[in-house]
């Protein structure tokens, strides 16, 4: 760490502990000023005003009660990992954690998010607590060997500079404030730890953005800059399209009791043409039009490039996938998934690969969705589908829920399309048609060579880029023409 970085990071964290002293001093004034006047107007008053003493009593317990310290009850974010189960991985944490003059952590965890983090468990207010870290199975999917070695010590250089020392303490006075926040709703007291509060929020962050710029700075000494900068950048992206395949591919077969090959299949995901193309938009822009907001904790993406931007480059390093460093990637799979449910509802999901999940998964889905909203399919065969915006928004409307509030007209015209494609495709699979698909990728029917996208298809003759007439010489082509589509399908 420079002079320059550590005389701030001491300045700052002065301040922060002097503001954590002033909140504490300022909850105690008020909550004891508050029980003094309640036991004066009852002591001295002639006659002592009830809604007065209420007051003071409700506001000055809350207080004192928001300042108790809580018991932290840390839960394991992943299953844990040692050097005897992963040998690979961790050679590469005990190089870098030489590299930063650090001790080990005493627990490593592989956990389901694009993500690596440290912190302390155990002990009181970070006396007496262990060091954590937290490595993210999507994460090393992502990065190079070498990139995750940058992406590592930089989490490692948290603990060089201190500041993960400093964190319990920072979070344990944030927390009590939200709790006097809470406590004190709707009375003009609030508004004075309201404003506090963010006064706390707006130093602490601007010490977390300069520690995240420090941690940097360690990463890029080990690792080098260049290896650090793609490593953020990679993050960035994936992080970005792991919340849309976790959702919207992993997750319906979870809930179908199927488990498939999550990791091949977000390797798959990324590199799927328009996930990728979103990606790399993400990322572009969040370099050229990232901003810095005073309450963030970290800085934006733009400027910690810019920073690693000064420092040496340095070189590719190891360009394996920081995957390959695992010994067994689907025991970890269902290991990881095990803690977010439990490891008898993991081990209970059967094996799936990904070219059987059409067939298996999506076309019964497309039978209950039809079965259970056949009464907007009724009188309806492929060649009289209204394809006016106004017709497909009034019928996609029941498809809402009326907890939803108000839909947009788009909104309702897309569910409609996608109910019209479960009616459409299930007649299709019926007359020996094969559904499939891949991660990232719309489901294509295929037979004897021939392909069909029916989404795009249909989403085509909405948008007005293929005529009605096309369209219902592809029906007669098909042979669909009539077929009626609230009619149930039998499976096949």
């Amino acid at each position: 760490m420079t002079p320059a970085n550590r005389s701030w990071l001491v300045g700052r964290a002065a301040l922060a502990l002097a503001l954590m002293v002033t909140f504490y001093a300022l909850a105690l004034f008020v909550s004891l000023g508050l029980l003094w006047v309640a036991y004066a107007d009852v002591s001295y008053a002639r006659r002592p005003n009830g809604r007065l003493i209420l007051f003071c009593l409700v506001g000055g317990g809350s207080v004192l009660w928001a300042l108790v310290p809580r018991v932290d009850r840390f839960e394991k974010p992943g299953p844990p990992t040692t050097r005897g189960h992963e040998p690979q991985l961790f050679a590469v944490l005990e190089e870098v954690a030489a590299a930063t003059s650090q001790p080990m952590p005493a627990d490593v965890y592989i956990v389901n998010d694009v993500n690596a983090f440290v912190t302390q468990r155990g002990g009181v207010m970070g006396f007496g607590s262990r060091r954590v870290m937290g490595i993210g199975l999507p994460l090393m999917q992502a990065l190079t060997v070498q990139e995750l070695r940058g992406v590592i010590a930089h989490e490692f250089g948290h603990y060089h500079s201190g500041d993960v020392g400093l964190g319990p303490w920072i979070y344990k006075t944030r927390a009590a404030i939200e709790r006097t926040i809470h406590q004190l709703s709707n009375s003009i007291l609030q508004k004075i730890f309201i404003w506090y509060g963010n006064l706390f929020l707006r130093i602490t962050h601007a010490v977390s953005r300069r520690q995240e710029f420090i941690a940097d700075e360690v990463a890029a000494r080990v690792a080098g800059a260049g290896a650090m900068a793609s490593g953020l950048r990679k993050v960035h992206a994936a992080a970005f399209a792991f919340q849309g395949y976790w959702h919207t591919e992993v997750g319906p077969l979870l809930a179908s009791g199927y488990l498939p090959p999550v990791s091949q299949g977000f390797q798959r995901f990324m590199q799927s043409t328009h996930v990728a193309s979103r990606m790399d938009t993400a990322v572009k822009q969040a370099e050229t039009e990232g901003t810095t907001d005073p309450y963030d904790t970290h800085p934006s993406l733009r400027d910690r490039l810019a920073a690693l931007n000064l420092l040496p480059h340095g070189s590719a390093g190891d360009t394996r996938p920081a995957v390959s460093l695992l010994a067994n990637m689907g025991t970890w799979e269902r290991r990881v998934l095990g803690t977010l449910v439990n490891d008898e509802w993991a081990r209970s999901l059967k094996a799936i690969a990904w070219d059987s999940v059409a067939d298996a998964v999506y076309v019964p889905m497309w039978r209950e969705r039809v079965k259970q909203h056949a009464n907007l399919l009724k009188n309806l065969t492929p060649a009289t589908i209204p394809f006016t915006s106004v017709e497909l928004a009034r019928l996609g409307g029941g498809l809402c829920d009326k907890d939803e509030g108000p839909v947009p007209n788009e909104e309702r015209m897309g569910r409609m399309v996608q109910l019209l494609m479960c009616a459409i495709g299930l007649h299709l699979v019926a007359l020996g048609w094969k559904a499939t698909t891949t991660p990232g990728e719309e489901i294509v029917l295929v037979r004897q060579g021939e392909e069909l996208r029916l989404y795009s298809t249909l989403s085509s003759l909405v948008d007005g880029k293929t005529t009605i007439d096309a369209w219902r010489a592809k029906c007669a082509e098909l042979g669909i023409t009539a077929l009626p589509l609230a009619a149930e399908v039998a499976a096949v």
